[in-house]
C-alpha cells in the first residue's frame, strides 16, 4: 500500500479551484483512508509487500504492474495458498494501484480464463468452526473452577454467547462510557452492550444488543458478568482482563485471540469431565474459536424455535440471508423434505 505522504500527493483539486491549503489535503488523506478498517488496510498492505517481493525476485516492475504480471503472480502461487487469499491479494494490488492513480485492467479474455481456472482447481469450501450449542456450553461452565479465572472464563462465555458478539467486539467491552468504545451497561432487567463501528458496521453507527437475565442461576449471563466485576473490583477500563498465574489482574484488556484460547480451553475441560481422553477432547477443543459463541447462540435459538427476526436482530444481521444459514443448519434434519416424503 502507499505511504501517506503519497495520498496527500494524488488528492487532485478540479480545474479552477484553489489549491488545498496543506492541513486540508492532510485531513482529506486521513478521511480517505478511513475508507477501509482496520484490518483490511493491514492485510492489504501486507498482501501488497508479498506481490512487490515477487516482483523483485523475478525482475518485474510492481508499479504500475502489467496486467500480465499480476497473472504470472497469481499462476506461481495458485496452490500455495488459499484462493480466498489470492483474490484478497488481487484487491491489494488493484487498490494499490487505485491510490496511486494507476488501473489495473483484469477484463481481458486471457486474464479472466486463467484467474477462473485457478479458483476451479484450487478452490475449496471455506472451513467453519463449529458452533457452541448450549448442551455443551453447560458442560464447560461446570468445569470451570472457583478462582478468578474462573469467574472471569464464565462470564465472558455467557455474555459472549447471549450477546451473540463477535471475539473483538467481547475483548474490546469496558465497564463505562467511552467515545469509539465498546461498553457495557447494568439495567435491572439485564445488560445492555453499547458497540462502537465493528465489522457489521463499518460506518460507526453503532448498535445496543441486549442479553436479559437468564432462568438458570448458573448460566445467567448478567449474573455472572456481575460476579466478575465485583470479584476483580471493575468500575472503568476493560472488563475482560488478563490474569497472571499468580492471580493477578491486569489492566490491559484480553486480545481476540484470547478469546478463543477462553472457549477451546472450557470445552476440552468440559469433554474431559465428561470421560474424554485429552487427545479426544482437544480434537473436539479444535473444532470451536471464538465465533463459537456468536454461532452457537443463533443456531441453539434456532433450534428452539425463536423467532428468525429476533435471531436476525441480535446477530445485528442486516441481510435475513446471513440468518438464515444459521436457522437452516438448525434445522436441517428437523424441518426436511425428505422426512415429509412417507419414507
Amino acid at each position: 500500500m502507499i505511504d501517506r505522504s503519497t495520498q496527500v500527493a494524488i488528492i487532485q483539486r478540479p480545474a479552477g479551484v484553489p489549491a488545498l491549503a496543506a492541513e486540508i489535503a492532510e485531513k482529506a488523506a486521513g478521511y480517505a483512508a478511513q475508507a477501509q478498517s482496520e484490518n483490511t488496510r493491514l492485510a492489504y498492505t501486507s498482501d501488497w509487500a508479498v506481490f512487490q517481493a515477487w516482483c523483485d525476485v523475478q525482475g518485474a516492475v510492481a508499479m504500475p504492474a502489467a496486467p500480465e504480471v499480476v497473472l504470472a503472480f497469481l499462476v506461481d502461487t495458485a496452490g500455495q495458498v488459499k484462493v480466498s487469499t489470492q483474490r484478497r491479494r488481487l484487491s491489494a494490488i488493484k487498490e494499490s494501484m487505485r491510490q496511486a492513480g494507476h488501473h489495473l485492467d483484469t477484463t481481458a479474455g486471457t486474464f479472466r480464463d486463467v484467474w477462473k481456472g485457478i479458483r476451479r482447481a484450487h478452490g475449496q469450501p471455506p472451513v467453519k468452526k463449529a458452533a457452541l450449542l448450549t448442551v455443551l456450553l453447560r458442560r464447560a461452565l461446570a468445569i470451570l473452577p472457583d478462582a478468578l479465572t474462573g469467574t472471569r472464563d464464565r462470564a465472558l462465555l455467557l455474555v459472549g454467547f447471549a450477546g451473540a458478539l463477535r471475539r473483538s467486539e467481547l475483548a474490546g467491552i469496558e465497564a463505562a462510557p467511552r467515545q469509539g468504545a465498546h461498553w457495557i451497561e447494568k439495567t435491572g432487567e439485564g445488560l445492555i452492550v453499547h458497540l462502537a463501528a465493528s465489522k457489521g458496521d463499518q460506518e460507526g453507527e453503532g448498535a445496543a444488543v441486549g442479553i436479559p437475565y437468564g432462568s438458570n442461576p448458573s448460566t445467567c449471563p448478567v449474573r455472572a458478568f456481575r460476579a466478575w466485576l465485583q470479584a476483580a473490583a471493575i468500575t472503568e477500563g476493560p472488563v475482560f482482563r488478563k490474569i497472571d498465574r499468580h492471580g493477578k489482574i491486569h489492566a490491559d484488556a484480553l486480545c481476540a485471540h484470547s478469546v478463543a484460547f477462553v472457549v477451546k480451553r472450557a470445552i476440552m475441560a468440559g469433554e474431559i469431565s465428561n470421560g474424554a481422553s485429552e487427545e479426544e477432547a482437544a480434537a473436539t477443543a479444535a473444532r470451536f474459536a471464538g465465533h463459537s459463541l456468536r454461532s452457537g447462540l443463533a443456531t441453539s435459538a434456532a433450534a428452539n424455535r425463536a423467532p428468525g427476526h429476533l435471531i436476525q436482530r441480535q446477530l445485528r444481521h442486516k441481510k435475513f440471508d446471513t440468518t438464515s444459514g444459521y436457522i437452516q443448519a438448525a434445522n436441517m434434519l428437523t424441518e426436511n423434505a425428505a422426512g415429509m416424503a412417507g419414507l
